[in-house]
């Protein structure tokens, strides 16, 4: 990474997006006509381009987070029922990942809001996948959990891409976006993933760090790149959205208005969630648009095609997503 290079994203562009030294690590790593092939679709999906099926899927295999962060929705629900009966079959994800390969999906993210560290079985959800073809695997942590042996089973099981969410320089900050954890933790834990791969001399997984600004720690985004320079292979940084259910006054001090804006999430991928329900967009505000609960892997072709979905594309496509409550919010910030 070179002069600190960063990406700027609002919420609906967070997922997902390579710098071109990472698509280049990819290629080379991963078979190069398949990877070839499936970024091809993925950049055809991007302009907006219907595909037969989602070339990516996202998973939601808990619904519970081990932080309290004050602009998470997680964080503004109640706690109850959030343990092990919330998690994802893993039976069910083998057969959507079967179906799901056989028409044409090649990446997956295992998380939605939550934090999938969470699972003491996770890595075999990476393993399978892996196995049946999926090339690009990714998912977001907050990092507590990156112990070392978890960071060599990551590695090991084919990762391709991890994004560590930390947001302050300072353990102050730290404590008032991410109360609950502790900064030093979590930066010693990356120091120690990035060795471990160094020493098991593999390319992937590919490290970012993200960094979501508000007004409790815009004052540390310089700090925070200047720290991360040159250690990690891409730093996001992404203004902060509201979501419906934070109540806290927490916010960004710059707006984004993009009165041009069309999403591609609903041309390129779905998320499923800890309920089966499928959703067309991977905000906080997805499950507002939920398409439709799945009790079988065919049910993703249906959702896929459906009048609600398609309609979602169309508003996109004429450039109308402000007659999209959800759509307008995650764009413009804030629900009126």
């Amino acid at each position: 990474m070179e002069n600190k290079d960063k990406l700027l994203l609002n919420s609906t562009e967070l997922t997902g997006i390579l710098g071109k030294n990472e698509m280049e690590k990819l290629s080379k790593v991963v078979e190069e006509k398949a990877w070839n092939n499936y970024r091809k679709k993925y950049d055809l999906a991007s302009n907006l381009v219907n595909l037969d099926f989602p070339i990516q899927l996202d998973f939601e295999l808990n619904a519970s987070c081990n932080l309290k962060c004050p602009m998470c929705p997680i964080s503004a629900e109640s706690p109850k029922g959030k343990g092990k009966s919330t998690w994802f079959d893993f039976e069910f994800f083998k057969e959507l990942i079967d179906y799901s390969v056989k028409n044409g999906t090649r990446a997956i993210k295992l998380n939605y809001i939550n934090e999938p560290l969470i699972r003491n079985d996770f890595i075999k959800f990476i393993e399978y996948a892996k196995l049946r073809g999926i090339l690009d695997i990714y998912f977001s942590t907050n990092g507590i959990l990156l112990t070392e042996k978890v960071s060599e089973n990551l590695i090991e099981a084919g990762l391709t891409r991890l994004q560590v969410s930390i947001d302050a320089v300072t353990q102050e900050t730290y404590d008032k976006v991410r109360p609950g954890g502790s900064l030093k933790k979590v930066i010693n834990n990356l120091e120690k993933f990035l060795t471990i791969r160094k020493k098991l001399k593999s390319p992937t997984p590919l490290i970012r760090v993200n960094f979501v600004k508000t007004t409790n720690n815009e004052f540390e985004l310089e700090d925070f790149l200047n720290f991360w320079n040159n250690k990690v292979d891409m730093i996001g940084v992404q203004e902060f959205i509201k979501p419906t259910k934070v109540k806290k006054e927490i916010k960004s001090k710059k707006t984004i208005k993009r009165k041009d804006f069309k999403c591609s999430f609903p041309f390129k991928q779905l998320v499923i969630n800890n309920e089966r329900q499928v959703l067309p967009c991977c905000t906080f505000w997805g499950e507002e648009l939920a398409l439709q609960t799945i009790d079988k892997p065919e049910d993703l072709k249906v959702a896929w095609n459906s009048k609600k979905i398609r309609e979602l594309r169309q508003k996109h496509l004429d450039g109308k997503y402000s007659e999209i409550p959800q759509c307008k919010s995650c764009v413009e910030g804030g629900l009126d």
